[in-house]
């Protein structure tokens, strides 16, 4: 009888145990959420508008968010690389007044909305996130450079 007593309360402390973890793992939010959360708070800039401040006289900080990897793969001329997870540590001795006018941009525009809220958070109050990334970017027509120089990827439609 002690025996099945002790069986009955393992078998309820199990199920108590996992009604309490199912619930917990419900309210992790996931990092889909936090993305367009951020992209929602965050200000941003269209491929068009860059390209002309960057023909401009304006000054701008062009911050390329993504790894070292892909910002020698292309970036933007002018753009220096800043890698997300350094934001944090490092931008002040980078971008010392925060009122300067700063662009982020990323592949996609993940990343630099995630930096453009926490710069936000920082005090910086001029930050713009690049619409679509370096992506959109590209497909708009813009030029890139990598260590072999400038480039354009020219779009075609095939012939049928």
């Amino acid at each position: 009888m002690r025996a099945s007593a002790m069986a009955i309360y393992r078998s309820i402390a199990l199920i108590w145990i996992t009604l309490l973890s199912a619930g917990a793992v419900s309210d992790i939010t996931s990092k889909q959420e936090i993305v367009q959360e951020a992209k929602s708070k965050a200000s941003h800039i269209s491929s068009e508008q860059l390209a002309n401040y960057l023909s401009g006289t304006e000054s701008i900080v062009l911050l390329d968010v993504r790894t070292e990897a892909e910002y020698q793969a292309g970036h933007i001329k002018g753009a220096q690389w800043f890698p997300r997870g350094k934001i944090e540590f490092y931008i002040q001795g980078l971008v010392e007044d925060p009122a300067a006018k700063i662009v982020l941009y990323c592949r996609s525009g993940g990343r630099s909305a995630l930096s453009a809220l926490t710069m936000k958070e920082m005090g910086y109050t001029n930050v713009v996130d690049l619409d679509g990334g370096f992506r959109e970017w590209v497909a708009q027509g813009n030029t890139f450079y990598n260590l072999h120089g400038e480039h354009k990827v020219v779009s075609y439609q095939k012939k049928e």
